[in-house]
């Protein structure tokens, strides 16, 4: 199915461009009753984007447009305490993610047994 903007899945799901990075990059956002997680595929390939969500990857397609797409969910999360599962860190898990400064935190990673 080819989608543009948004495509809401169901009730809970809802995928979303992640512009700048590679083209068709898009973020899963889950909501179920108050919980909130965002799956953001490539938009972070390192905790230190976290950081610092203007450096980005040698992958981004777009590497101004990336810088700015990683800041708007970034902030998003941290304003609505939604999870962060990034695709590429090591482990299993997901960020929680606060304000801080010109950057980002991580509050707590919540780490998940491998299935």
């Amino acid at each position: 199915m080819l989608w543009e903007g948004g495509h809401r899945i169901d009730g809970n799901l809802l995928l979303e461009p992640a512009t700048g990075h590679t083209p068709g990059s898009s973020v899963l956002t889950l909501r179920s009753g108050g919980d909130r997680a965002v799956f953001v595929g490539d938009l972070l390939h390192s905790p230190v984007q976290v950081l610092n969500p203007q450096w980005n990857s040698c992958f981004c397609d777009d590497p101004p447009l990336a810088a700015k797409t990683r800041r708007a969910y970034l902030e998003r999360a941290a304003d609505r305490h939604e999870l962060v599962f990034p695709a590429h860190w090591p482990g299993h898990g997901a960020a929680e993610a606060r304000k801080d400064g010109d950057g980002f935190a991580i509050v707590e990673w919540a780490a998940f047994s491998p299935a």
